[in-house]
């Protein structure tokens, strides 16, 4: 839709810049060709002022955010470096009861093996004191002992 003066609708309907000054004496006449008025290089300066403190403003937020995510990092961290001492801990705590454990099984197993080597022992000394001459004399002796004394009945005074 072509937009033409008479068709505008609304209030200031054909109007132009009504009440602007149309004068160059604060902004020059926009060619460039006088290096600019005092006042537009004032508002330039304040331009860029305000943008440098913006830049600021933005790069200490920056700097107190970073700031901040270093905080809950190192406080994450050493939270985490407390937990793992306490496993770390605990872990080697079992360790020692469990050491503790093994060597207490170790000397039942070592008791018991002794009591049984000597029992093993015992049977085999008398196993081969059947196996040998003597036992035949030894035992003969003994009934002979017994009868002499007054029969089966063990030793009498």
């Amino acid at each position: 839709m072509a937009w033409r003066r008479g068709a505008q609708s609304g209030r200031g309907k054909g109007r132009g810049l009504r009440g602007a000054s149309l004068s160059t004496t604060h902004t020059g006449t926009g060619t460039g060709s006088e290096g600019g008025s005092d006042t537009t290089i004032q508002m330039v300066t304040v331009t860029v002022a305000v943008l440098g403190l913006v830049a600021a403003v933005a790069g200490s937020t920056a700097v107190a955010v970073h700031h901040l995510d270093q905080t809950e990092i190192k406080r994450i961290q050493d939270k985490a470096a407390t937990e793992i001492k306490r496993i770390h801990d605990k872990a080697a705590t079992e360790i020692v009861q469990a050491k503790a454990d093994v060597a207490r099984v170790e000397g039942e197993r070592r008791l018991s093996e002794e009591r049984l080597r000597a029992e093993v022992e015992r049977y085999k000394y008398d196993l081969r004191l059947t196996q040998t001459q003597d036992f035949k004399p030894y035992q003969a002796a003994i009934r002979e002992n017994q009868t002499k004394r007054g029969g089966g009945g063990g030793p009498q005074d």
